[in-house]
């Protein structure tokens, strides 16, 4: 089934119930694909059915409701694909539209290579049209109800009634009873038949006949072969035999009914199509064609036209032309050009079918570059998704906007921030013992497991930054790049947070894990390095300051030094739970007079 149908389907659900309920339609159906269906790519029909059954129990809609709303669907997705024109030339009212259907059928058979469509034929029946629907696609019925509804009220301005009266176990076919609410809106297309009268001579012989239409039959109501055209009889030589019946060399294709006289003559304004049986013409060609066969689904013969009564002799006369849609279809079958009258479009249309193929391949071509160039900008933004995604998370979300946007990021000073170093007790001496291949790799666990915790920590505590980590130091700021009134407390938080997880951290040799932790408040100076790589770093003694208070403190405890303890033991830093306990004049490299520094623990711990 071509992807027009499942687009159209596709369309449905998106337009009346939303893009996610048609991804969650796909997800039920089991249908891995990316982007739309290809319009003039072939997917198996258990797809269209897996995707009507998966919508139905999606939506909570009756498989037959939704079958029908797909159909008045496909008929505005014909409008929209540029078929308004052709539809309303189709006829003046729903039954002479339904009686040119196959024609156009035919003609999109030319567009689609392969395309099976279903076959439509009319008949009257008790005060209703009878509409007669073939189709080797079983329980798609409901969607011709929708079909011809639309087609009522969008060409015709009416409503119709439209219901199954038969069903395919039924009989062969499905049957449905049209039946017009408005009856004023039917235009009366009957005409009275007037006859003019001829010199009942003849004006012209047979031969003549046969040589001016080419591909013509005569059968009689016992379907005997009467008379064919010159070039049929070429190609198919038996069908000059006298007493061969033309049911014996041909198949009905269109309309679908039995092949007999009498079915004729009440469809005669109907589009027939009759094709060679199989075997036929390899039997009839002369043995040197044989082997320029291999097929014989190529090899057989459509026959296309009308079948037109003739009362002198009873019999009927059918006028076609050979279904062949270009030179190569000409050629397999044995004919030329010259075989076909100058009067007869084919020509025209066998010449302008060349062109059409390669516009054809083109435009198929295209809509398959066009679906991969659309599956490959889906990925480049995955891609792109992703890259920003580690951006934010290496840089500040501010200064990753100027980024982003090519915008260059200058330097910049702030008077007061906090920060935060912590570092692993003991982890130059794990590094020293683990030196070989083997160590190397439990440093790495070791650090993995520290820092991955820390940064799970640092998840809830969204006006602290993450500037780095280098080796087993853990470097957080809070105050940049957006001021905060609150930085040391929001730094001190964060480091009894990650005190409290050490606790549970234990190194590759299943021994606990201890941390220490040096806090400093000051003025720092922050600037973007690089390009290809670039890295939000921190500047000014401060950053030394606090490295070394982290250093020069004591293990195993938060170490917060003066200008961080007058922060958060007054103002909008000042926290109830903070308990800070004095340890003393801390000599640091760097300050000329000694630091003053400070434990902090939680209050209710100490209470404890």
């Amino acid at each position: 089934m071509y992807g027009f149908v499942n687009y159209a389907l596709e369309l449905l659900v998106i337009r009346r119930f939303g893009e996610e309920k048609w991804e969650e339609v796909k997800r039920v159906a089991n249908l891995n694909m990316d982007g739309k269906f290809i319009i003039r790519k072939i997917y198996n029909d258990a797809a269209t059915y897996s995707v009507v059954g998966a919508a139905s129990q999606v939506l909570g809609v009756p498989a037959a409701v939704l079958l029908e709303e797909f159909g008045k669907m496909f008929f505005d997705f014909c409008k929209e694909s540029g078929y308004t024109k052709i539809l309303k030339v189709l006829g003046a009212n729903t039954r002479e539209f339904l009686q040119n259907l196959d024609a156009l059928h035919d003609h999109l058979a030319t567009i689609y290579p392969g395309m099976q469509a279903p076959s439509f034929r009319c008949t009257d029946g008790t005060g209703a049209l009878i509409l007669h629907y073939y189709s080797d696609r079983p329980g798609l019925e409901h969607i011709v109800i929708g079909i011809v509804k639309a087609v009522a009220k969008n060409l015709h301005d009416s409503e119709v009634e439209v219901k199954v009266i038969k069903t395919k176990e039924e009989c062969d076919h499905v049957q449905f009873s049209i039946v017009e609410k408005n009856q004023s809106n039917v235009t009366d297309r009957n005409h009275n038949h007037v006859e003019n009268q001829f010199s009942l001579a003849p004006k012209i012989s047979p031969v003549t006949f046969c040589r001016a239409f080419p591909f013509h039959i005569f059968f009689d109501k016992d379907m005997k072969i009467t008379q064919t055209g010159f070039s049929l009889v070429r190609v198919i030589p038996s069908v000059a035999n006298g007493t061969c019946r033309i049911d014996s060399i041909f198949e009905m294709v269109r309309p679908h009914m039995e092949f007999s006289f009498n079915h004729i003559l009440s469809h005669i304004n109907t589009v027939f199509v009759l094709r060679t049986k199989e075997d036929v013409i390899d039997r009839c060609a002369d043995d040197n064609d044989n082997n320029r066969y291999d097929n014989q689904d190529t090899l057989r013969m459509r026959l296309k036209g009308q079948m037109v009564y003739v009362p002198e002799s009873q019999s009927l006369l059918f006028m076609c032309s050979p279904s062949v849609n270009s030179l190569d279809d000409l050629s397999r079958r044995g004919l030329f050009l010259s075989d076909i009258p100058l009067h007869d479009s084919t020509r025209d249309l066998v010449l302008l079918s060349e062109k059409f193929d390669e516009e054809y391949r083109l435009t198929q071509k295209l809509e398959f570059l066009t679906d991969k160039l659309q599956t490959m900008h889906r990925e480049l933004e995955e891609e792109k998704r992703k890259t920003d995604k580690l951006m934010y998370s290496i840089l500040p979300s501010t200064v990753a906007n100027e980024l982003r946007h090519n915008r260059a990021v200058p330097a910049r000073k702030f008077e007061n921030v906090t920060l935060m170093f912590s570092g692993i007790v003991g982890f130059s001496k794990f590094s020293t013992s683990n030196s070989d291949a083997s160590g190397a790799i439990k440093i790495v666990k070791l650090l993995n497991t520290v820092y991955t915790k820390f940064d799970d920590i640092l998840k809830s505590h969204t006006d602290v930054f993450k500037v780095e980590t280098v080796g087993d130091k853990y470097m957080a700021v809070s105050g940049l790049p957006e001021e905060s009134i609150t930085h040391a407390k929001s730094i001190a938080k964060l480091a009894l947070d990650l005190m409290d997880v050490s606790k549970e951290l234990r190194d590759p040799n299943n021994h606990l894990i201890e941390i220490t932790i040096g806090i400093h408040s000051g003025e720092v100076v922050t600037g973007v390095i690089g390009k290809r790589m670039p890295r939000y770093c921190l500047f000014g003694n401060t950053v030394n300051l606090t490295s070394r208070t982290e250093t020069t403190g004591v293990t195993g405890r938060i170490n917060v030094s003066q200008n961080a303890y007058n922060y958060l033991k007054e103002g909008p830093c000042y926290d109830q739970e903070f308990h800070l306990t004095y340890r003393g004049e801390v000599k640091m490299k760097g300050k000329a007079e000694p630091m003053q520094c400070w434990f902090l623990t939680r209050k209710l711990t100490l209470d404890k």
